[in-house]
């Protein structure tokens, strides 16, 4: 390999004395598959060939659609020997003679690829004369969680290019799903002005990141936020983009509008005309992300007041759970609206996220439809140590660890998604994006490692990985994570 690990580090990687393949500008291989590989999951692969081969050598790939053993074989040069167990995803063997990649499914193989061009290493990339190779080596490997995901939001500030470099990173990195929130920044046909003037996107801009998550083989999921952060912006910042476009939709809202109003029937109309438009962009899945945390203003309109809490909120969620499992997905939800911090030990180090004890929410958790998938978003554990996920599988539901960016965080919390079997982790980025970049490698090992992998972020190299899958041409603007070299 020619960087100092792979990214993420499988399970087990050996190296042999059995020499290193060679290869030029043009590699041909054999799929033996059980099925076809989409057209765009082929063109993403030549992609990832190109770049990791420095822009010297190109594949093509000569299909045949027929594996009596039901696996994705990928064989370059005459291959090598290979043996997959079956609780192996993929495994790759290489030596002097050529290349085999082997893996049980779609999202193994294209594992697996994403393993291999990591091993190729250059001799020579002068013009005419290239030369490449890969050392003899074989590797067996597998996931510790299946649910490994990134939250990306796209804000009014946010550039389209920073949002594409992260997508194709993640997929590098072998992550499965991609939430892209939008925060007015979408144009939906159901009303204008849940987006900004002059700071959104439409149909065509957005619909690409879609099609690029999914050639990478990373489900997309929906979301938009129903309950709290219904300005779609920061609390810190003071916008509303639907009340500071027309105040004649107040009571979509509870009146200080940072809360939707769900006693309203216009209100739960709205919303699933939106979850209408979202299904459409980001295509077919089985999940969608309905938001839920810091409702602070939850129940203060007049008629909101007339009811308890707890229940309505319980009321609310079972309707958008039977509606999104209508539509063949399963809603996830943040979590802390639904426990009470006095529940709860404080940690050590670190803090306790809960705020169901602000209105008493926290007693809807009993009333909820199990199958609402929860994301507990503890962002002050640093230590192995996770009540709030274990009391919620505890009381029947699946649970998402959600960490945000400080590493000892996304250490404990992946550790603890594995002791616990939880459903997942998801990891979030929120306006921190360009600083999380640095973090993300050494993240998405963690999320796929058996060991917690508790190595230091490498920025050097995690440049290296990101200018192979992002291509600025030159262009300065685009290129690496920071928009600027001098603060001020």
């Amino acid at each position: 390999m020619y960087l100092t690990r792979l990214y993420p580090s499988p399970k087990t990687k050996s190296e042999t004395s059995s020499g290193s393949f060679s290869f030029g500008s043009s590699v041909r291989g054999r799929l033996v598959l059980p099925k076809e590989l989409p057209y765009e999951v082929i063109d993403s692969l030549k992609y990832l060939w190109h770049r990791f081969s420095f822009t010297a050598s190109n594949i093509e790939f000569d299909i045949c659609n027929l594996s009596s053993e039901n696996v994705y074989k990928l064989v370059i040069g005459n291959g090598a020997d290979i043996s997959l167990k079956k609780e192996e995803e993929y495994a790759i063997k290489s030596d002097s003679s050529g290349v085999t990649l082997a893996a049980w499914e779609k999202k193994g193989f294209i594992n697996g690829f994403k393993t291999l061009i990591q091993l190729i290493c250059p001799n020579n990339l002068a013009e005419g004369e290239e030369s490449l190779y890969i050392e003899s080596v074989e590797i067996h490997d597998s996931p510790s969680l299946n649910f490994r995901g990134i939250h990306l939001c796209v804000f009014p500030d946010s550039k389209l290019s920073t949002i594409e470099k992260a997508i194709r990173l993640a997929g590098l990195l072998k992550l499965t799903h991609v939430i892209l929130e939008f925060w007015g920044t979408y144009r939906f046909d159901c009303l204008k002005s849940l987006s900004w003037e002059g700071y959104s996107y439409g149909y065509n801009e957005i619909k690409p990141l879609m099609n690029l998550a999914r050639s990478l083989d990373m489900e997309v999921i929906p979301m938009l936020n129903h309950f709290g952060h219904a300005t779609a912006s920061r609390v810190s910042c003071g916008r509303h983009v639907v009340l500071n476009s027309d105040l004649r939709y107040a009571k979509l809202f509870e009146p200080d509008g940072w809360t939707f109003c769900i006693s309203n029937p216009d209100t739960r109309k709205l919303l699933s005309a939106i979850r209408e438009e979202l299904y459409d962009l980001c295509g077919e899945g089985n999940y969608i992300h309905l938001g839920f945390d810091e409702a602070y203003s939850f129940a203060t309109c007049p008629e909101c007041r007339k009811h308890e809490p707890s229940k309505l909120l319980a009321e609310y969620l079972n309707y958008l759970s039977d509606d999104c499992l209508s539509h063949g997905r399963r809603p996830i939800i943040w979590h802390d609206e639904l426990i009470d911090r006095n529940d709860f030990p404080a940690p050590k180090e670190g803090y306790l996220v809960a705020n169901g004890q602000n209105r008493g929410t926290s007693k809807a958790l009993d009333l909820l439809d199990k199958r609402i998938i929860i994301a507990d978003w503890q962002y002050g554990y640093l230590d192995e140590t996770n009540p709030t996920s274990e009391y919620f599988q505890k009381a029947g539901f699946d649970v998402i660890a959600c960490p945000f960016d400080n590493n000892r965080n996304i250490a404990a919390l992946s550790v603890s998604a594995k002791k616990l079997n939880l459903f997942g982790v998801l990891l979030t980025t929120w306006h921190h994006l360009p600083d999380y970049f640095p973090k993300l490698p050494a993240a998405a090992s963690m999320l796929w490692e058996d060991e917690n992998c508790r190595f230091n972020q490498n920025w050097t190299e995690t440049a290296s990985l990101l200018r192979m899958v992002y291509d600025v041409a030159g262009d300065y603007k685009t290129a690496g994570w920071s928009m600027q070299e001098v603060d001020g």
